[in-house]
């Protein structure tokens, strides 16, 4: 019983692995789907927060942008600052009393400062600051632009303390070169402000901490204080195209981190949640998917236990009768599967091999066996004829009857016919005299194969047949078989001819053909010229029939073996092998296919030559491309000194960026130009328009401006003054 379970066994635990494995890979997958799902809910409700507490600062902030302006504005407090002169008025006393009002409404603003043309005028501070720091922050306000306000300061108390401060102002100064005539700012306390920007509800879980551009805490929520430095750097090192969020391990328990950040306003808004609260719904379920797990598991083995039992029942009888059939001396005694496989192979290989003996014995056997004159009845003995004969091997594609008619209508009343058909498409012949000498004219020999050709041609047979010479020796039958096979064979190397005799066999060359005439093809296939391989092939064809077919059998297989390597990359390499290809082409059984399958050959190696300059065409135009994009600010970037550098035409470069990009060479080169000289216009306003015609490659701001205007319908002066004043409204 042991050995009779032996495939069983490995059935039934193959069924069962291949089932649990699935099972697993299908729970950990539903698992890792479901927290990451969770954890994206989480983060999107953290963003949303963060958002919404962006929104809320940016009110605080356009709160106290709006004071300075409306401060600014009004024409006591201005007068106060372009003249210095703090005499009493009951206009000045309105003026300052708003000011004070405002400070008192809003306990986030600490400090409100007039500053004159030459100093400050006027000041009311909550939290009084050192003479330094007003200094710093009058030259801040006098040297700043109004698109500048607010910045973050870290200003000092009066006893020594340094306290970071938010500074809100506003002056006249649109422009760097633009002169100052006084301003108006207030100082907004971050640690005043965050009381109103957090407020913790219960046991929420959740912190919220808002960071300046080099990552330093400015504000926080109630119950922390103090952040990971590596936490801050991992933060603010972020690239603007990543995820938001990520898991941060830090001393102690890991942090599901999600931040926020606002370009305009310099700061980070970041999120710290518990990563176990945020996954707590999965940790929850846990357990009840390891139960659904081993549930699953135990109906699996079952199911693999069953189905393995059924299958085995009508395996193991068939096994048993193959192992009984192959005679092996371990049929009584086991049924291992690798034993069976291995029996199966060997009575395969047995069959095939009786089956090729077979055939050539009944060949054979019906040369040599004795027959009456007509092939039929009482026997006699091939020897005993007196006369010549010739050996014909017939192959046809449908069946040979319609052949062996017309040859028989042809000879009946000429010569005797012995036929043997080893197979429905397959026949061998034996044309022997009917009367002494009938058969010594060759002339008349020919013309009867002729009339065959001609009628079978008429009829739309496609057949081939080999015709061997004349012997009236009866113990050259074999080797006259052996030479109309291969005449049979020379067939398919002979345009428009189905009959090759032996004497046409006897001026071809027997020696190898040589290697140069594969030169054409080769030729022609790496121009990828239809017309071209067509002419080649033909060559080579009319080059074959010169030659025996064993000789030109292996220099075609030779050439299909070399057009397989042409253009084919290592992983999908069909190297042919020359003894497989050899028996492939021996069974090709006229010119007509002989030549579609070179031809296959050839347009399947030039396609691949195709795909491959392809790439190499998309590789230079995205190298020409790129190359455009790093060096547009070289004056003396121009057409021919990219294809130099590429070592190509520069006409052929010029249509590759054109069938690329859509755009001709000067007109993509001046898109990188104009595009950066939009960025410098607005981002670098101390540069003149020379200055940034010079830096994007322009020789002539001149030109540079006629460029500017033709693609963006203004100058770049005006552009850039539209741009400024655009963003410059509260």
């Amino acid at each position: 019983m042991k050995k009779r379970m032996k495939l069983h066994t490995p059935f039934f635990l193959s069924l069962t692995l291949i089932a649990v494995c699935s099972i697993l890979v299908l729970s950990v997958a539903i698992f890792f789907w479901y927290r990451s799902l969770t954890i994206q809910n989480v983060n999107k409700a953290n963003e949303s927060v963060l958002l919404n507490t962006a929104n809320v600062y940016r009110n605080y902030k356009d709160v106290a942008q709006n004071y300075t302006m409306d401060f600014y504005a009004n024409p006591n407090i201005h007068a106060l600052m372009m003249s210095g002169d703090t005499d009493w008025s009951d206009q000045l006393y309105s003026a300052l009393s708003q000011i004070k009002g405002a400070l008192i409404v809003n306990p986030y603003l600490e400090n409100a400062y007039i500053f004159g043309t030459e100093e400050p005028v006027a000041m009311f501070e909550n939290l009084p600051l050192s003479l330094d720091s007003k200094q710093e922050l009058f030259r801040k306000i006098q040297e700043s632009r109004i698109v500048e306000s607010p910045f973050l300061w870290t200003a000092q108390r009066n006893d020594g303390s340094d306290i970071p401060l938010i500074a809100v102002f506003y002056n006249d100064r649109a422009f760097a070169n633009s002169a100052y005539y006084g301003g108006v700012a207030i100082t907004i306390n971050p640690a005043e402000l965050q009381k109103n920007l957090f407020v913790q509800q219960g046991e929420d879980s959740t912190h919220y901490r808002i960071l300046d551009e080099h990552g330093n805490l400015l504000m926080h929520s109630p119950g922390i204080s103090e952040i990971d430095p590596e936490m801050a750097q991992r933060i603010i090192q972020t690239e603007a195209s990543a995820e938001h969020s990520f898991v941060f391990k830090g001393n102690d328990e890991a942090k599901l981190i999600t931040y926020v950040h606002s370009e305009k306003d310099g700061l980070w808004f970041v999120s710290e949640t518990s990563y176990t609260d945020s996954v707590r719904d999965i940790s929850n379920a846990r357990n009840l998917m390891m139960l659904l797990c081993l549930a699953l598991t135990l109906v699996a083995i079952a199911i693999a236990f069953w189905i393995s039992r059924r299958m085995y029942q009508p395996i193991d009888r068939i096994f048993g009768s193959i192992v009984h059939l192959s005679g092996s001396p371990d049929s009584p005694q086991s049924r291992d599967y690798r034993i069976v496989n291995r029996e199966l192979e060997s009575i395969g290989e047995r069959m095939a091999q009786l089956r090729k003996e077979n055939d050539d014995s009944a060949v054979l056997h019906w040369l040599l066996a004795p027959r009456d004159a007509d092939g039929s009845g009482t026997p006699q003995r091939l020897a005993e004829l007196e006369g010549s004969y010739c050996v014909c091997v017939l192959s046809a594609e449908k069946d040979c009857d319609e052949m062996l008619a017309l040859i028989k209508l042809t000879f009946e009343e000429w010569a005797n016919l012995r036929i043997f058909r080893p197979h429905r498409h397959t026949a061998v012949l034996i044309v022997s005299e009917l009367t002494p000498g009938c058969l010594d004219d060759p002339e008349d020999f020919q013309k009867r194969w002729n009339q065959v050709e001609h009628s079978a041609d008429a009829a739309g047979i496609r057949y081939t047949l080999g015709v061997s010479g004349l012997t009236g020796l009866a113990e050259q039958l074999k080797d006259r078989y052996d030479e109309a096979c291969d005449c049979r064979r020379h067939v398919k190397f002979r345009k428009q001819q189905s009959i090759i005799f032996a004497e046409g066999l006897l001026p071809l060359h027997a020696g190898p053909i040589p290697e140069s005439h594969m030169e054409p093809i080769r030729t022609a296939v790496r121009k990828r010229d239809e017309a071209s391989i067509n002419q080649a092939v033909g060559q080579l064809l009319s080059v074959t029939c010169e030659y025996r077919a064993e000789a030109s059998t292996a220099f075609l297989a030779s050439l299909a073996s070399e057009l397989s390597r042409i253009g084919a990359k290592k992983a999908e390499h069909w190297d042919l092998d020359l003894l497989d290809l050899y028996p492939l082409i021996d069974r090709i059984g006229n010119h007509a296919e002989l030549r579609e399958w070179l031809d296959h050959h050839c347009r399947v190696a030039s396609d691949r030559l195709d795909r491959i300059d392809g790439l190499q065409t998309r590789s230079l135009a995205a190298e020409a491309v790129r190359y455009i994009a790093e060096h547009y600010n070289d004056p003396e970037l121009s057409l021919n000194a990219l294809a130099e550098k590429l070592s190509i035409s520069s006409a052929y470069l010029s249509r590759l960026i054109a069938d690329g990009t859509g755009s001709n060479f000067p007109e993509l080169v001046n898109l990188h130009r104009l595009e950066q000289a939009q960025r410098l216009l607005i981002g670098e306003l101390e540069l003149d328009i020379r200055e940034i015609a010079e830096q994007v490659g322009y020789n002539s701001s001149t030109y540079f401006t006629t460029q500017f205007k033709k693609r963006y319908g203004v100058t770049p002066s005006k552009w850039r003054i539209h741009h400024v004043l655009e963003h410059k409204e509260p």
